[in-house]
């Protein structure tokens, strides 16, 4: 392995722990936005929902007999996906690639030091 090469291999390490350390902090974000969003949903959960039933109703008023409820089953899940969060197995695929990504730089990392 030629000088090149190595410093070629140094660079690519050092970016993939650089996304990775990235990839985690926003993971890790993500994850205390998705908390938050949840307890505030648990704590205001009633009154939210107390209103969109008002309105809905409000608005099937207005529509007649045309408009239909519809109940969601999971409100939470519902809400989640309407701004935009990821979903628990979005983030278990990231974790996932986050293993994989970091294998291959230990073994970059492993087979560097042989080679030096």
């Amino acid at each position: 392995m030629s000088e090149h090469d190595v410093a070629e291999a140094q660079t690519e390490v050092t970016e993939t722990a650089g996304l990775r350390a990235r990839l985690s902090a926003t993971t890790d974000k993500l994850n205390k936005a998705a908390r938050g969003i949840v307890n505030q949903i648990t704590g205001n959960g009633e009154r939210l929902l107390n209103g969109l039933v008002e309105t809905g109703e409000a608005l099937r008023g207005k529509a007649g007999d045309k408009a239909k409820a519809v109940v969601p089953q999971d409100w939470r899940a519902n809400l989640a996906h309407v701004l935009g969060l990821p979903t628990r197995d979005e983030m278990d695929a990231l974790g996932k690639k986050l293993d994989r990504i970091s294998r291959k730089v230990n073994k970059m990392a492993r087979e560097q030091k042989a080679a030096g």
